[in-house]
């Protein structure tokens, strides 16, 4: 289960941060996952309890927000949101993409209080 280090990560990072905002306390960490990033929402809602126990983070609410995949035809241009990873292109079924945005993982804020 990889998301047990995504989650002692996140943790590491919003302690770090707050800690150089001097902030004692953190209630809410929102981050965005991609559809295709290939981390288990459910499990990291699950870890992030665990890993931010006796840090400023502990009882924080994590916010997972969702990213759509979107890419762009190598062929024709168009872009699209595929379903899958696997998709062809609606356009012209093109298989040959850019993945564009859905395979990120990021912290995007924290609040302190």
């Amino acid at each position: 289960m990889h998301e047990l280090a995504l989650s002692e990560s996140i943790v590491a990072m919003v302690v770090e941060c707050a800690r150089r905002e001097r902030i004692d306390r953190v209630s809410r960490v929102v981050v965005e996952i991609g559809a295709a990033a290939a981390v288990e929402p459910q499990a990291l809602l699950f870890c992030f309890p665990i890993t931010a126990a006796e840090t400023v983070a502990a009882d924080a609410e994590l916010v997972i927000e969702r990213v759509a995949l979107q890419a762009r035809c190598v062929a024709c241009g168009a872009e699209y949101a595929p379903p899958t990873l696997a998709a062809c292109c609606p356009a012209c079924g093109g298989f040959a993409r850019k993945i564009l945005a859905g395979r990120e993982m990021r912290v995007v804020s924290f609040t302190g209080g």
